[in-house]
């Protein structure tokens, strides 16, 4: 889980070196990923 957490702060970290039309698809990819690892905890 730690991991994830970490891989999930550089994705936000890096959105700023990106061009503003690629920010929302950034964001977007990583609410994906944490909807799916949130939906395995506890059985969720």
């Amino acid at each position: 889980m730690e991991e994830f957490v970490e891989r999930v702060t550089l994705d936000l970290d890096s959105i700023d070196s990106l061009p503003i039309g690629e920010h929302a698809q950034r964001l977007e990819n990583v609410h994906r990923s944490l909807e799916a690892t949130l939906s395995t905890i506890d059985g969720l």
